[in-house]
């Protein structure tokens, strides 16, 4: 008797351990999975709800920022065969010395330039005149000197490229860190890249 009771408990006990478990839960969905301002966050986790399009996230949904290099070009004209200061290069003057006022710790880069008449040797002596013109103007303003370096037409330089045609000017060209938002990248992102223009000129030609 004891021993048919033994062995029915043991029968129970294994048939309780073949059952499979259960794998359904009962949890209720709470989590908000939309994404209104469309930054691939949801909202359950967005905590910049109102993010820009096209620009690139953190994972909590924040926009997230990067610093540029930024070219200001400030252009000083001369007559023709001419390198001395006039009353027409007081309002570009106005606008660097401000810059440079904005930016304590920026440097400026007088490039000298010519029109394409007279030979090679005049006009880089010319353009070296001129920019040293605009040199002293600045210096006269308070620009320490060590602020200000100069180049002219011929060379190669990274920043003769914004020489693109031959003028009768001097052209101050001061670097600044420009913040701005990061874009998100997209198959034209390179091209993009090499195109953008982060340069920006105030022409002062009559």
């Amino acid at each position: 008797m004891k021993k048919r009771l033994i062995l029915s408990i043991v029968v129970l006990l294994l048939s309780a351990c073949a059952q499979d478990p259960s794998i359904h839960t009962t949890r209720h969905q709470i989590d908000d999975l939309r994404d209104d301002d469309r930054d691939g966050v949801i909202n359950q986790r967005d905590i910049c709800s109102s993010t820009p399009n096209n620009v690139a996230v953190d994972r909590q949904g924040c926009t997230e920022w990067q610093i540029e290099e930024k070219a200001n070009v400030i252009s000083f004209f001369f007559a023709m065969d001419q390198d001395q200061e006039t009353q027409a290069h007081q309002a570009p003057l106005s606008q660097l010395i401000k810059l440079l006022d904005q930016h304590p710790n920026a440097s400026v880069i007088l490039l000298g330039d010519t029109s394409s008449e007279a030979s090679l040797e005049y006009n880089q002596a010319l353009a070296k005149r001129r920019t040293y013109t605009i040199r002293m103007m600045l210096e006269r303003q308070g620009i320490e000197s060590t602020r200000i370096s100069e180049q002219e037409f011929s060379q190669v330089t990274q920043l003769t490229q914004y020489l693109h045609a031959r003028k009768r000017r001097t052209i101050a060209v001061v670097m600044t860190d420009v913040l701005s938002v990061k874009p998100t990248w997209n198959i034209f992102s390179s091209e993009q890249q090499l195109t953008k223009s982060n340069v920006s000129e105030v022409d002062n030609e009559n």
